[in-house]
């Protein structure tokens, strides 16, 4: 006999729809599975966009990207990098990187952020963007990496550089 997916698919929603009539967590409950799960311990890196805010008190449009790692348990001596990159017609150019120090108070705690990675646009030439973060960090005691992530979306921006 086969399987129906519509019919398997409503019957764990009702299932957790009953199984939590006294669970005042339901929107939590249904959520989780309706979402994937995010790790403990994970980098992050958003999509290019222009930054209105140094738009708006600095005068000068740039293209910005940024990252964070985040983590349930304290990390340390977190050395995070962040690159722009370019899509080109023959392959894509490195524009600009930024990374945390170790040392500083800052590249310690539960999340740690990148916030100033950025480049100046030159003129309003449509084009294509995005960044790609890696990490280390000690947590508890052991070093742990975090492989090159990428943005999600390529961003076309008018932006030319």
């Amino acid at each position: 006999m086969k399987s129906n997916p519509y019919f398997s698919n409503a019957l764990v929603v009702a299932i957790l729809i009953i199984s939590s009539i006294n669970t005042p967590s339901y929107s939590a409950t249904l959520s989780s599975v309706l979402r994937s799960p995010k790790a403990i311990c994970r980098i992050e890196v958003g999509d290019a966009h222009i930054s209105t805010s140094i738009l708006k008190h600095q005068g000068v449009h740039v293209v910005k990207v940024n990252a964070s790692s985040i983590c349930n348990v304290l990390q340390s001596q977190v050395t995070m990098t962040l690159e722009i990159y370019k899509i080109g017609e023959f392959s894509n150019y490195f524009l600009h990187r930024v990374e945390t120090n170790p040392a500083l108070p800052s590249s310690s705690g539960l999340i740690i952020k990148i916030q100033d990675a950025k480049v100046e646009c030159v003129n309003s030439t449509p084009s294509s963007y995005y960044g790609i973060v890696y990490a280390k960090a000690l947590i508890q005691g052991k070093w742990h990496y975090a492989g090159r992530t990428r943005s999600v979306r390529i961003r076309k921006l008018n932006c030319g550089n």
